[in-house]
């Protein structure tokens, strides 16, 4: 027999377009396949091939199924033959497609010798006197339906090859249904090649004119175009998605992470080896939710339990660290995470990470913390005491160094020179400059390190006093005008007593020749913060700052006039104590026309 692959519907350019095409007009050496739908369609396929033949006096061979064997019996029946007396006369031969398949099969494949020594000698004594023979088969149906496509294929290459020593056309049936899958096409048509003619399913080929198949065959090449096209995306989306699910892969295994799945109304738990591990198990050992809570210790299970129970609640995420025990008392600590989902079954899917070693660490860190500390404390304390007593007895020789030029220009007044006084007045400056600088650099030492207890501070109150307290802010000497009532405030009454008394010194201090010192002092509030401050202003009409040096003069050691007696600290010593209180010090000023330092002080809620 020789084979062809003119698949049906034909091509477009033959006289009919694809006509439909019958099992009884099958000839005599014809190998087709039918594809069905529906087992009543195959029946009557059957029927009418092998009726066809009997009524030629031709014998027959049906391997099928027993219900396809019994149903076709019964469709003969009803078409007026007797198949049992068929069968008597040798002229039908039914036999089980099982069975029959069992007789040749060898490690799930065709084996060519048996096929012929059964199937092969069957045929032959069917056809011994030249009649020819119908058969339908069923066998590779079977296979195929058991996942062995490349036995089914084979066996229809064996039916080929008797074919070419025998006369007999060939019925074989596929369902349709067997085909649907996406990788089904490449096999398909190896089957389709293994035939001389394919017969379309019936909902094509049944009671249609010329003029519908043509349309049907419009329909089907646009559903297998538009399916080629949805296929090819979803492999390409199923590509991304292995792609991704791979790097997933690498990255929970380069991390570590357990994997872990909890059935909310079971409390049946999953979970990977590695979130096995995480809790001590080997990869066969079974963790349920119960086991891992009784490794969790003792004093966090009840934690875990409590925010698992509220996560649950409100279908939120859980997060927890908790100290877990293992078989041989190890204690780790391990970090679960996880979220719930609603998406037909209520769960909760988290991962787990061994974070031992990170919380080793932060103790080792936090003990290194509290000890360099603790030796910071006791290094600054040491300081302190040392800078207390390096500054006494700094200062011993400097009283000693004032009190001799004194004696000496009191008792020696008349019997030294001019230009020896001088000398003499010079020391004196200078031990009385330096006397001062020690007490700035200690005054600004204490303002760094000390903590300040922050209190209502009454302003109206505080600059009174010291105004009170320093002559050469008090007329005549200086006019110094405090415009409203000033407000109260939250900071140190120290430390804002030391930044007041030296903004207010410096005011009456930097002024010219023969000018008499005029400040004002007013305070405003300030509601563009979200906290609430107020803005204190000392004005003067001094010898001003040039803009350029504005930021450098709250620098410590920075003095901007040799021609004016000063340490270089004490606005310094304003900006540290005003930035303890958590406020802020700046100015306005320009050379001659004087100068506008602001303080930003919170304000008492």
């Amino acid at each position: 027999m020789r084979v062809r692959s003119d698949i049906i519907p034909l091509q477009p350019e033959m006289c009919e377009p694809a006509p439909p095409i019958h099992a009884r007009d099958m000839g005599r050496n014809d190998h087709f396949v039918q594809f069905y739908e529906d087992d009543d369609f195959l029946i009557d396929s059957i029927c009418g091939f092998i009726s066809a033949g009997f009524r030629s006096g031709e014998p027959a061979i049906v391997v099928a199924t027993a219900a396809h064997r019994l149903a076709l019996e019964a469709r003969l029946k009803d078409q007026g033959l007797d198949p049992a007396a068929l069968r008597a006369s040798g002229q039908f031969t039914s036999l089980d497609a099982a069975d029959t398949l069992a007789t040749f099969m060898v490690n799930r494949m065709p084996d060519a010798t048996l096929f012929d020594r059964t199937v092969g000698s069957m045929v032959r004594h069917a056809t011994r006197a030249g009649r020819p023979l119908r058969a339908f088969g069923e066998m590779v149906v079977l296979l195929w339906n058991d996942g062995n496509s490349t036995a089914a294929v084979r066996l229809e290459e064996l039916w080929n090859g008797l074919a070419q020593t025998c006369t007999f056309s060939l019925f074989c049936a596929y369902p349709l249904s067997v085909f649907h899958g996406e990788n089904d096409s490449t096999p398909l048509l190896h089957v389709c090649s293994q035939h001389s003619r394919v017969i379309p399913a019936e909902n094509y080929a049944t009671g249609r004119t010329t003029d519908e198949r043509l349309r049907a065959i419009a329909i089907l090449q646009q559903k297998a175009a538009a399916l080629e096209a949805e296929i090819a995306v979803r492999k390409h989306v199923e590509s991304i998605a292995n792609e991704q699910q791979t790097r997933l892969a690498m990255a929970v295994a380069v991390a570590q992470l357990g994997i872990w799945e909890l059935d909310l109304p079971t409390n049946h738990l999953k979970c990977s080896d590695q979130c096995k591990a995480h809790f001590g198990l080997r990869p066969g050992e079974t963790l349920t939710y119960e086991r891992l809570c009784e490794l969790i210790h003792p004093e966090d299970r009840e934690t875990f339990r409590k925010t698992l129970r509220n996560a649950i609640a409100i279908s939120g995420d859980h997060s927890s660290e908790y100290r877990v025990i293992d078989s041989q008392g190890r204690v780790r600590w391990i970090s679960s995470l996880g979220r719930c989902f609603h998406n037909g079954d209520d769960r909760m899917l988290g991962v787990t990470l061994d974070i031992t070693e990170r919380k080793q660490t932060a103790d080792v860190l936090e003990q290194t913390v509290v000890e360099r500390t603790a030796k910071l404390k006791e290094a600054l304390s040491e300081l302190e005491s040392f800078s207390f007593s390096i500054s006494h007895d700094m200062r011993a020789p400097l009283r000693s160094m004032q009190g001799f030029a004194a004696i000496l220009i009191e008792d020696c007044g008349d019997e030294i020179s001019p230009e020896a006084r001088a000398c003499l007045e010079r020391i004196t400056a200078s031990a009385e400059r330096m006397d001062r600088l020690i007490q700035d650099v200690l005054t600004f030492s204490r303002v760094a390190r000390t903590d300040f207890v922050m209190e209502r501070v009454d302003l109206d109150r505080l600059i009174r006093g010291i105004i009170e307290s320093y002559p050469s802010l008090q007329a005549p000497k200086a006019s110094i005008s405090l415009e409203g009532k000033l407000p109260i405030v939250l900071g140190n009454a120290a430390g804002l007593t030391q930044c007041l008394s030296n903004l207010l010194g410096n005011a009456v201090k930097f002024v010219g020749l023969d000018t008499l010192p005029q400040v004002r002092v007013w305070a405003e509030p300030i509601t563009s913060n979200a906290t609430p401050f107020v803005r204190l202003y000392i004005q003067d009409n001094g010898i001003g700052i040039p803009h350029e040096a504005h930021e450098k003069i709250f620098e410590i050691f920075q003095r901007l006039s040799k021609r004016y007696d000063g340490t270089g600290i004490g606005l310094a010593i304003v900006k540290k104590a005003v930035e303890r209180m958590g406020g802020r010090v700046g100015l306005t000023s320009n050379p001659s026309n004087g100068s506008t330092f602001w303080l930003d002080l919170k304000a008492p809620v």
